[in-house]
């Protein structure tokens, strides 16, 4: 039962708006054609026009299955705020590849599975800007992506065509966001990731190229007089790999970092040298790091949360430099997180505001997904094991006042195994894992607890031993894995 509009479809009305003077449906039955699905059933209805504005409404049936909706990026006067390339690759499309290299050059994509079973690489602007300038940058992304020859909308001119919505049905729709790992996202981690990556127009415009060139030329602009040439040379080596790339044009990265050196106190023609240098050997090497790269911000492109160890920890994807494990108290406190990096990832990053990094901190985590470590990489897995060869020793007591000897004893009566704390301790700070060696009483005592419910799986008792009463700890014997015992052979009674 509908019963009027809810948050998700408030918040995707607002995500997709476009065409406001009309909306699109189809019948629910398809049909295969080809490798693709088509609209029309096979009674010819096909995709219809209807006449009114998407609402949230609309939104609530297409979620709930009820009717299907599609919408127009184009508003009348041309503008749109958001976009898609469609990839018409149905013969096994690697959505997780796309997604991982949609990340790896730092693209504003959200990737949604299709109902034919493409993708659709989704783009967002904060406001509205014209259809020609989104038009313009969602074909430069779809050549980087090696997907040059896919269809964009909205078009460069022209209303164009309305497009299927995401999410037919809700968290249980085909037709939904895709992960890194190739896994489906529900409705709210799609709507997480589209307004994670919405931008205001002038960047979803400019692109990266022209970002970077402003950043580089305020970099150059500010420079005192000592290292301006080395500065100007490597700002337009690093240009020079985007020229490389195709992302801007050699004239205008050139004349913008000129205006720059001049204004920071460098003659026009050796500026000039240094920069047509600069630019020609980056060109040279278009796919090699960024000098640059080593004073910009870390963007955390995955946090991996790692479960059942016995201190929490973080495994941080940095883009372009490699993976660190931390505790989140280092994420959060980004100096410990400099030096880290520093220390393991050999790269130095500049300093962000707080609320910055807080901020970017908590995009990751919207997406962070778990991973369980390995028993045996826990200090409690460990702990198990050294704790199960202490009690199944070949030395085991014979008796129970043979405790007193340092050896664990087996009663089958009550399926105990009893033994002192001393001599437990002993074994431990004997063991060749190191971790334990300086480890206190109250920290064994803490991994013995958590081997299962006091009283059941393991206690405290007192017991008469030799005539003095003796503290033992036990455990319960079917919680440890003892060694099987194979009976000795029989030897036959024979004559010599």
């Amino acid at each position: 039962m509908l019963d009027g509009a809810g948050p998700r479809a408030e918040r995707l009305l607002e995500l997709f708006r476009g065409a406001e003077e009309r909306h699109g449906t189809y019948t629910k039955r398809l049909r295969l054609v080809g490798q693709k699905m088509e609209m029309k059933d096979e009674d010819g209805k096909g995709p219809l026009d209807v006449r009114g504005p998407p609402t949230a409404e609309l939104w609530e049936r297409h979620l709930a299955g009820a009717s299907p909706l599609g919408i127009s990026p184009v508003r009348e006067d041309g503008m749109c705020r958001w976009g898609v390339i469609d990839v018409d690759d149905y013969a096994g499309l690697d959505h997780a590849g796309l997604v991982r290299d949609i990340g790896r050059l730092g693209l504003p994509l959200v990737c949604a599975r299709s109902k034919s079973g493409g993708a659709h690489l989704l783009t967002f602007a904060s406001d509205w800007m014209p259809q020609s300038e989104m038009n313009q940058r969602l074909r430069d992304w779809a050549g980087r992506l090696g997907h040059g020859d896919a269809e964009v909308y909205p078009p460069a001119s022209g209303s164009g065509n309305w497009l299927n919505m995401p999410y037919l049905g809700d968290d249980e729709s085909i037709r939904c966001g895709i992960k890194e790992n190739g896994m489906g996202m529900a409705v709210a981690e799609f709507l997480a990731a589209a307004e994670r990556v919405r931008q205001m127009p002038q960047r979803v415009a400019q692109g990266r190229a022209r970002r970077l060139l402003a950043e580089y030329s305020a970099d150059i602009s500010a420079c005192s007089a000592g290292g301006r040439a080395k500065l100007v040379y490597g700002r337009a080596k690093d240009m020079g790999r985007l020229v490389g790339k195709g992302e801007i044009e050699e004239d205008e990265a050139q004349a913008t970092l000129l205006d720059a050196a001049v204004a920071c106190g460098l003659g026009a023609s050796e500026a000039l040298g240094h920069i047509r240098n600069g630019l020609k050997d980056g060109a040279a090497e278009p796919d090699a790091p960024s000098a640059s790269n080593r004073s910009r911000i870390p963007i955390l492109q995955r946090i991996v949360i790692l479960t059942g160890g016995d201190e929490r920890l973080w495994r941080v994807t940095v883009q372009d430099h490699g993976d660190i494990t931390l505790p989140p108290k280092e994420v959060l406190h980004f100096f410990s997180f400099k030096v880290r990096c520093a220390e393991e990832l050999q790269v130095v990053f500049s300093q962000p505001k707080e609320a910055e990094w807080v901020e970017r901190v908590d995009d990751a985590l919207q997406f962070a997904e778990e991973e369980a470590l390995p028993r045996d990489e826990t200090v409690s897995g460990a702990f198990h094991d050294l704790l199960t060869a202490f009690c199944n020793d070949r030395y085991r007591a014979e008796s129970l006042d043979e405790v007193l000897l340092g050896k664990p004893f087996v009663d089958d009566n009550d399926g105990r195994t009893y033994f002192r704390f001393a001599d437990l301790m002993a074994h431990l700070q004997s063991s060749r894992d190191g971790g334990f060696k300086a480890m206190s009483r109250h920290a064994v005592g803490r991994l013995l607890k958590a081997t299962g419910a006091e009283g059941a799986d393991h206690g405290k008792t007192t017991k008469p031993l030799k005539g003095r009463v003796t503290e033992l700890r036990w455990v319960r014997t079917s919680l440890l894995e003892r060694p099987v015992e194979l009976p000795l052979p029989r030897v036959e009674n024979s004559t010599i």
